[in-house]
């Protein structure tokens, strides 16, 4: 039992956390009770991560098994207690588990509509790499943050295929970055903890590149008109 006290704190002791305690003023035997439970909590975290993965993946091969008697799948996890709900959640899970292997406990960690979000029909694989790139847990992050590169996109595509631009500036749709944002996260900056600022950063690098691409079409654009100008130019002459 002594050896088995003396590991047990071997490895609270070996864990390191991030959270800012001299920040907020912790004493010291709240701040080593508080990372002994954050110990606690991310080992036992990671071991449901690993077992949510195991039954996706269970439910995904089994799907597959049992694929070519028709209606067997669905009988066979009734019997077991799973609704159709349930089994389309995991499976789109194990679908995300599979794209991003190295993203596991953060795919673990996400709501039901969170994965229903980022597993969408039409949505484009490219936003789904941004959004988990960037770790977003709730769900109106990432439906705010998908809806933002979707619009983009589409302005975007709207802008290289020459439409008019008027009804692209009057468009009104749901806007998740704008002036009132950005003068919001500057006055929350001075808040922020180290993992914060590093989540903002990595947003900041995310958009300054759409706006790159923003910038680059609409200079193309710009190009094109200038290119007619110039034919109707020696076209007169």
């Amino acid at each position: 039992m002594k050896a088995l006290a003396t590991l047990k704190a071997k490895v609270q002791e070996d864990y390191q956390s991030s959270f800012e305690f001299e920040k907020y003023e912790i004493e010291e035997d709240i701040k080593k009770e508080v990372i002994e439970n954050e110990a606690i909590i991310f080992r036992n975290f990671r071991n449901m991560s690993e077992s949510l993965y195991k039954v996706c993946k269970a439910l995904y091969e089994n799907s597959l098994k049992l694929k070519r008697s028709e209606g067997s799948f669905m009988a066979w996890y009734e019997n077991i207690g799973l609704s159709k709900d349930k089994v389309s959640e995991l499976l789109k899970r194990y679908d995300l588990y599979m794209n991003f292997p190295d993203k596991a406990q953060y795919i673990t960690s996400l709501s039901t509509q969170a994965v229903k979000l980022l597993t969408g029909k039409d949505l484009d694989i490219n936003i789904v790499y941004d959004t988990v790139e960037l770790e977003l847990i709730k769900v109106d992050d990432i439906r705010c943050f998908i809806e933002a590169r979707s619009t983009l996109k589409e302005d975007i595509i709207e802008l290289e295929e020459g439409y008019r631009i008027e009804p692209l500036i009057q468009k009104e749709t749901k806007k998740c970055v704008n002036y009132k944002n950005f003068e919001k996260l500057r006055k929350n900056i001075s808040a922020m903890d180290s993992k914060q600022i590093s989540q903002v950063e990595k947003e900041i690098d995310l958009f300054e590149k759409y706006i790159k691409e923003l910038k680059k079409s609409l200079a193309d654009r710009n190009l094109e008109f200038d290119n007619k100008n110039n034919i109707k130019l020696i076209e007169t002459k």
